[in-house]
């Protein structure tokens, strides 16, 4: 379970939340006209030490990045090297340690002009997201985030991720409970949410088959099939009165 925290601990959070979502947005924005994916990651953490924070993704061990950006078939722990283009659908993930707390966010986008194709692909991901977090209320079960996820990609033709999860977040990057994609008969589908959780929760789907295949890095996760593929992702503090998104600027 997550351990105990106290209303300064969430107010902190709230403002590593919106500082972090405001990287985000500016991220996307820069990736428009930079194109060289060494160049946004020292921009990612150029803002987030300028916001009094740390990147997270270098507290991992192994990993020396303040980013994780993954194209197109990359579905996630891309390594910021090498270029992008434009039609390309890039997925840019970032996190903060601010005072204390751990934010873990991403988003997807297409450079450029996204055609129809794209623009549905990554619309859906956009819109289960936010009917995910509708579900993460007090009282349900993390079974509800997880079958919402699974039926809104699946009934779109895509799948979703069998391989990874969303999880607790909060005092580090990873934390109880994991938070699939999909239901099974995983006993962690049954834990109760309740007030004071905080979860990173990540829809993560491909347009084709699931399986993923690690990089020769021993980070990069690509479909199998090298089909496209995209994330999105929150963290979201549970309240008495419902889902509150903290990485929202």
């Amino acid at each position: 379970m997550q351990p105990n925290k106290n209303s300064q601990y969430f107010d902190i959070y709230r403002i590593n939340g919106r500082k972090t979502a405001e990287i985000r947005s500016k991220a996307v924005d820069f990736a428009q006209t930079h194109f060289n994916l060494a160049d946004i990651d020292h921009y990612v953490d150029t803002l987030i030490q300028q916001a009094g924070g740390e990147p997270a993704f270098k507290k991992v061990s192994g990993y020396y990045w303040a980013t994780c950006i993954s194209v197109n078939d990359c579905l996630v722990h891309g390594i910021p090297k090498g270029y992008i283009k434009p039609g390309d659908i890039v997925n840019i993930d970032t996190g903060m340690y601010y005072q204390g707390t751990t934010s873990d966010c991403s988003t997807t986008f297409v450079v450029g002009q996204a055609t129809p194709e794209q623009e549905h692909f990554l619309d859906v991901g956009k819109k289960t997201l936010k009917q995910a977090i509708h579900q993460a209320k007090a009282g349900n079960r993390i079974r509800d985030i997880s079958k919402t996820i699974q039926k809104n990609i699946e009934a779109a033709g895509y799948n979703v991720t069998r391989n990874l999860t969303g999880h607790g977040v909060g005092q580090t990057m990873h934390e109880d409970p994991p938070i699939p994609c999909f239901t099974s008969s995983d006993p962690d589908l049954s834990t109760k949410i309740t007030v004071g959780m905080t979860l990173a929760i990540e829809v993560m789907y491909m347009k084709g088959d699931w399986p993923l295949v690690l990089a020769k890095d021993g980070w990069g996760l690509y479909t199998q099939d090298g089909s496209d593929s995209a994330v999105f992702e929150e963290d979201v503090l549970i309240t008495p009165t419902g889902p509150e998104i903290l990485t929202r600027i």
